[in-house]
């Protein structure tokens, strides 16, 4: 007779399930547990000592081509980088964050020339297919040179120069300290807070508080304390001349010259009350001036008159300032 076999307890069955489970992990452990996470930042670490020892040698052609960064041909050209006032040196690794796999921020501690306090750069490193790069650094948006209402141009370490009332005028450079002059053909003008000749660092730096810290590629140009005040002086002469041309010549505004068919007789003298201004603006290459007047005669008979005087400003070669009409 066949004999039907007798079931199992559930409990033994759920028992044997349960340690076979256990065996299988343990048989494949790899496969159960998570893989570990690549915490070597190695890669990072030599990439930035790399490119600062590119900088430290001016060769900025090849540490340029350490990044990602879009960087044109005139600023990475070795000659240009070379003649900066200075370049890093004594670059060290201060810090660190990530690892390869996912970037690494560096924190790089450096001098510019013999620069008692040295400079603390965060340096950003990212994987991509093949390797690492660096995709950037604390600081590195381009700097703008204008536009700007003035005639002048800044020349960086003596070869590329820009003119301030262009539009465009965009560099990204690697880090340093570059030589930098402002020139106003006019002499008109000057750069706000600084001095024309300047050293310029960058990335630029900021004190307490998020104060600027030294001079900047991108100041605003502004007119020289003493074109105003020289404007006014060279308006009176010609009010002066106007008034021995018996207010119809060559001195004065125009707005006299067509309300007078004939010169007024010489007896009659004005006075000039100037109105708010002068308005002095930068127009096609020249710094045009108009200033206004209310004009009061001595003649009862003739009314009070808004006269203005427009013209362009100039210096001379012995520095002083002149208005042409």
């Amino acid at each position: 007779m066949n004999r039907i076999p007798r079931e199992l307890p559930r409990t033994n069955v759920a028992k044997n399930l349960s340690l076979a489970a256990i065996g299988v992990c343990v048989l494949g452990l790899t496969a159960c547990a998570p893989s570990p996470i690549d915490t070597d930042d190695t890669g990072s670490i030599a990439l930035v000592e790399e490119f600062f020892a590119h900088l430290e040698a001016g060769e900025a052609a090849e540490a340029a081509a350490l990044t990602n960064m879009d960087l044109a041909d005139e600023f990475i050209n070795d000659d240009f980088y070379r003649a900066s006032v200075a370049l890093p040196s004594n670059a060290r690794i201060v810090a660190t964050s990530g690892y390869d796999e996912i970037g690494v921020t560096a924190t790089v501690a450096y001098t510019l020339d013999d620069a008692a306090e040295s400079v603390d750069l965060d340096v950003r490193v990212s994987p991509r297919d093949d390797g690492l790069e660096i995709s950037g650094w604390e600081g590195d948006s381009p700097v703008s040179i204008g536009p700007g209402n003035a005639p002048g141009t800044v020349t960086v370490n003596g070869v590329l120069e820009y003119a301030v009332a262009d539009e465009g005028n965009t560099l990204t450079l690697l880090p340093g300290a570059y030589a930098a002059e402002y020139h106003d053909p006019t002499g008109l003008t000057h750069l706000l807070g600084q001095d024309s000749t300047f050293t310029a660092s960058i990335p630029h730096r900021y004190g307490d508080g998020g104060a600027s810290s030294g001079a900047r590629l991108d100041a605003t140009a502004v007119l020289l304390p003493d074109v105003e005040p020289g404007l006014l002086v060279a308006i009176e002469d010609l009010q002066a001349a106007c008034a021995g041309e018996h207010f119809t010549g060559t001195s004065c505004p125009g707005e006299l010259n067509e309300a007078f068919e004939q010169p007024l007789d010489a007896s009659v003298t004005a006075e000039w009350f100037r109105e708010p201004g002068p308005e002095i603006l930068f127009i096609d290459g020249n710094y045009q001036a108009t200033s206004t007047y209310s004009v009061r005669f001595s003649d009862d008979n003739v009314s009070i008159m808004t006269v203005s005087y427009t013209g362009t400003v100039t210096r001379d070669a012995a520095g002083a300032i002149g208005f042409t009409l």
